[in-house]
């Protein structure tokens, strides 16, 4: 039995704290930015977050979406701090090579004079796969990441807006976002480590570990294609002004889909600490849960999607009411496969499942995505998305039945 870490209404209480800063932090200074840089330099610097957040899925390997299962069923905090250490140098070794090409692609995508805007965006939304934030949530401690991530990226970022409002220099943003990501996880991670030592992984151990994460690696890489797609995609097509509208929309979503991962990150260790039956019924209450509050995501977006964004980021770069009844509803289905992957697939060694229905639904979405986003504009880009979002959801509800039926199961004999 692995050991209780709190009480559930403890956790959920500190790890709804974390959505709310993590929402508010770019809100404090994002709305400065689409002012100051103009309906072409917000699509850009949402253009370049966009591939930053492909690189992240690519630097971080799976490790953010299996990694919380793994360490809340961890037998002790040495097997967790080897898992970590694991991580670190699979996802460094990356980074070296991801990191180079996500700028490359960001200048590419950006509108003239916007380059380095949208390459420093990027790299800040790469960086993100070197957190440590996937391993507090599985051990159900949300302590480190308010002291480490949450907290720090909330004084920053009311420091980058003043700065930027007295100096006009947009790039501040994603520079204070770098270096907040550096910081703290090089703090928790010199923490950590030192409190529990032990070797790190040899070079012949590499390959091993690579083929490993590969399932969910290639999951996370199908997931980060589709989720990625739309925001550059309108920016080639369409105008500064319409694509800026789009980048707004799809900004909503993207601080949304905090609190769906954070309540499966709450609900992580809950889940993982019970076996059999219980472990049955608190999956079901985490499944309904998220299903609720994907509907309810839909709603708010497409109901105050539109005003909200252009109180947010100004009118000029406002998202249609259209667009953000699209988005939410890919919000609901997203708020579903992440308990469905997160709390039932990946714990039952299902990762190759989840693989292939991500990529059947980006083989199915995406090219449904660019041709309406050529012939419709960018209405079309988002219903792309929600098709490929459904598409992945809608594949792996067969395999979630039989991996609930299966922790029910009576324990086979053993002869």
């Amino acid at each position: 039995m692995v050991e209780q870490r709190g009480p559930l209404w403890g956790r959920l209480i500190g790890f709804t704290l974390l959505p709310a800063i993590a929402a508010i932090s770019p809100l404090l200074v994002l709305p400065v930015v689409a002012r100051i840089a103009g309906p072409g330099g917000w699509a850009s610097a949402i253009a370049g977050e966009s591939v930053g957040t492909v690189a992240a899925i690519v630097i971080g390997y799976g490790w953010t979406a299996i990694g919380p299962a793994l360490v809340s069923i961890a037998a002790d905090s040495t097997e967790r701090a080897r898992i970590y250490r694991e991580s670190l140098v699979v996802r460094l070794l990356i980074a070296v090579a991801a990191l180079p090409v996500t700028a490359v692609l960001c200048w590419f995508v950006a509108h003239p004079g916007s380059e380095w805007l949208s390459v420093l965006m990027g790299l800040q939304g790469a960086l993100i796969a070197l957190s440590f934030t996937w391993y507090s949530a599985g051990e159900g401690l949300p302590r480190a990441i308010m002291l480490y991530d949450a907290i720090p990226r909330l004084v920053v970022a009311v420091a980058a807006a003043l700065l930027i409002l007295q100096v006009r220099i947009v790039e501040l943003y994603p520079l204070s976002g770098i270096a907040v990501t550096l910081v703290g996880t090089g703090l928790f991670s010199w923490r950590v480590l030192r409190r529990n030592p032990s070797p790190w992984p040899r070079v012949s151990e590499l390959p091993a570990l690579f083929r490993a994460g590969a399932p969910v690696a290639l999951n996370d890489a199908g997931l980060g294609a589709y989720s990625s797609i739309p925001t550059p995609l309108v920016n080639i097509t369409a105008s500064a002004s319409v694509a800026g509208g789009f980048a707004s929309g799809d900004k909503m979503l993207k601080l949304g889909q905090f609190l769906p991962l954070t309540l499966a990150n709450a609900l992580q260790a809950w889940i993982g600490e019970v076996h059999g039956p219980v472990r049955r019924r608190r999956t079901e209450r985490a499944l309904l849960a998220h299903g609720v509050f994907g509907v309810l995501g839909w709603i708010v977006l497409g109901a105050a999607g539109a005003w909200a964004s252009s109180f947010l980021f100004g009118a000029d770069v406002a998202a249609s009411t259209a667009v953000c009844v699209v988005l939410g509803l890919t919000f609901a289905f997203f708020s579903v496969r992440t308990s469905m992957t997160r709390h039932v697939l990946f714990p039952a060694g299902q990762t190759r499942a989840v693989m292939h229905a991500t990529l059947i639904g980006t083989l199915i979405g995406v090219p449904i995505m660019v041709v309406l986003a050529v012939t419709i504009g960018p209405l079309g880009a988002a219903i792309g998305y929600a098709v490929t979002e459904g598409a992945a959801t809608i594949l792996l509800v067969r395999r979630s039945r039989e991996a609930l039926r299966a922790l029910s199961a009576p324990p086979a004999a053993t002869p």
